[in-house]
């Protein structure tokens, strides 16, 4: 499963699949992602963005860079071609100027504004997989707000978690937004904790920062997975 998939996109061997190659991965195996294209060129962002429609974001797709926006790699609120154009050439610009090895960029429909929620499982040398829910995005620094659970885990231990956080209430809708389903980030969740069991010892880490959540819409913004050596 996992080798097949790392082979057929010439990554085999690799122990970090960054965003482009992690995504797909999820997608694969039931995990709710937001719909994206790689592209090679500029003409190539510039028809991936008029299929997704605008607004887009561009990204850079680059193997050996996780932290995409902290070098200039990520362009948000593209409207046009002239802007989708730029946007490929200034994050590809950024990737090689970082020593990055750069397979071209990631074309992703812009989302409005959501609940960001963490999702990640991490590998404690004592407990195994341990699945975190939280507030995500900028909300990580800021509320430090996660709630542990060492997998296996069913799906009520998955909403019960969810319920545990300090700030749940923002569940119900904030400032006139929509209630969050849930039941939706739950089976979202549950399909992560689902992953992790069927990968066993070879996965190390693995990271979906944002979740984002927009009532019962449920779509991981960004993802990596790093493997066991």
């Amino acid at each position: 499963d996992v080798k097949g998939f790392a082979e057929a996109r010439g990554i085999a061997g690799r122990s970090t699949w960054a965003e482009h190659h992690a995504a797909a991965f999820l997608s694969d195996h039931g995990v709710p992602v937001v719909p994206q294209e790689i592209v090679a060129d500029a003409d190539a962002a510039v028809a991936a963005a008029n299929r997704v429609g605008y607004p887009v974001v561009v990204k850079l797709a680059a193997d050996d860079i996780e932290h995409k926006s902290d070098i200039g790699g990520v362009k948000l609120n593209i409207g046009s071609d002239a802007e989708a154009r730029q946007a490929f050439e200034d994050v590809v610009a950024a990737g090689k100027k970082a020593g990055g090895e750069v397979v071209g960029a990631l074309v992703q429909p812009m989302r409005g504004a959501g609940l960001e929620l963490l999702v990640g499982v991490i590998t404690d040398p004592a407990w195994g997989h341990v699945l975190a829910v939280g507030f995500g995005g900028v909300w990580v620094e800021v509320l430090r707000d996660t709630a542990l659970r060492v997998l296996p885990v069913d799906r009520n231990e998955v909403l019960a978690a969810l319920k545990s956080l300090r700030g749940a209430k923002l569940f119900e809708g904030y400032r006139g937004s929509e209630p969050v389903d849930l039941e939706a980030v739950a089976d979202a969740v549950s399909a992560v904790a689902v992953l992790a069991g069927r990968l066993g010892d070879s996965l190390e880490t693995l990271e979906i920062n944002p979740l984002l959540v927009r009532g019962g819409n449920v779509e991981a913004l960004d993802a990596l997975i790093t493997w066991r050596s």
